[in-house]
């Protein structure tokens, strides 16, 4: 039985040094591609493998993203004249070394693969649908947001779709403001463009909702038994802050997670449907339009990021326009701005 146990052993730190050397290689690779491209690396792609390469973790998540910019420092104005200097490019980040350095190194555990903001060419598109058709890939959801895809090079990506078996979800959307004025998309239409998005709204204000649930039965719990032990009250507001005060001051550099990863994009802010035949002359007149209204009216008042809602020249009634102000009403009352 020890015997047993000791080859497990064995194996499991095979395994885990075989895996930590992947890491280190992908690392070593991804800069040697990125400076062969003039390019710079994903800061948050590099620190999260040098995580997982400290936890003896796999590589099954990216986040391809521009790495932030700096602050530009205030320079004060004068009269005097200073020496012009030489002006460098800024290196971008592409996704092209990445992709490349999966390829070579034939990772065969990334199940999320996601881009943002990142402009994607032709050969972008080529080498990722290339690692796609790969018979060891196994990526689940792919996701390219805002990446000004065309449509030759998109084509050239969507032949590797059907290829890649493991594929289950595909994401190339990203509006972060909606403006369709002037179309005819009706109450229906009007209705599928935010059907989804209600929903994500919903289950993010449900989790919110059991989150805050939880804590509060977690705190009656903790006073309960504080109670039942004898042991003194919870602290007061101002008594929480003192104690904050005192602990910044020993407080650590928090180490990095990948629950610490940003997310990849906002919510709709803004949805602009100016005159688009939102009205009773629809099939199922008032119905319909009640129905649409109704989804609109339900965002109004969940969503923390919508800004603009516009519905003008849409004849959409005294009693849809009735419930369209009780929602804002009771957006204020919840205090979304």
């Amino acid at each position: 039985m020890a015997k047993g146990k000791k080859k497990s052993k064995k194996k499991d730190a095979a395994l885990l040094e075989q895996n930590a050397q992947l890491l280190r290689r992908i690392l070593k690779l991804y800069d040697q591609y990125s400076t062969e491209q003039n390019s710079v690396t994903c800061t948050e792609v590099t620190k999260t493998i040098r995580l997982l390469i400290e936890e003896g973790e796999s590589l099954t998540r990216v986040f391809l993203r521009p790495n932030p910019q700096k602050a530009i420092k205030h320079v004060e104005v004068t009269d005097e004249p200073k020496p012009v200097a030489e002006a460098f490019p800024i290196l971008q980040t592409c996704v092209r070394p990445f992709v490349r350095t999966l390829s070579t190194c034939e990772v065969n555990t990334l199940k999320v693969f996601a881009v943002w903001n990142i402009c994607m060419d032709l050969l972008d598109c080529i080498d990722l649908g290339l690692y796609l058709k790969r018979p060891t890939t196994i990526v689940q959801t792919l996701s390219l947001k805002d990446c000004l895809l065309q449509p030759e090079p998109l084509y050239r990506l969507s032949t590797s779709f059907s290829i890649c078996r493991t594929l289950r979800i595909l994401n190339l959307d990203y509006n972060d403001e909606i403006y369709l004025d002037g179309n005819h998309f009706g109450c229906q239409g009007a209705f599928d463009i935010i059907k989804l998005l209600l929903l994500d709204c919903e289950k993010f204000l449900l989790d919110k909702q059991d989150k805050l649930r939880v804590e509060i039965e977690l705190k009656e719990q903790e006073a309960l038994l504080r109670e039942r032990q004898g042991l003194p009250r919870e602290l007061t507001e101002s008594e929480k802050k003192e104690e904050k005060k005192k602990k910044k001051k020993k407080k650590k550099k928090k180490k990095l997670t990948l629950d610490d990863m940003p997310p990849f994009g906002p919510f709709v802010t803004k949805i602009h449907l100016f005159d688009n035949d939102i009205d009773c002359l629809q099939p199922d007149g008032f119905a319909i339009v009640q129905q649409t209204i109704n989804a609109f009216a339900r965002l109004i008042e969940i969503s923390e990021e919508l800004e603009e809602l516009d519905l003008d020249e849409n004849v959409i009634g005294h009693v849809c326009g009735g419930i369209i102000l009780d929602a804002l009403k009771k957006r204020k009352e919840s205090k979304y701005r």
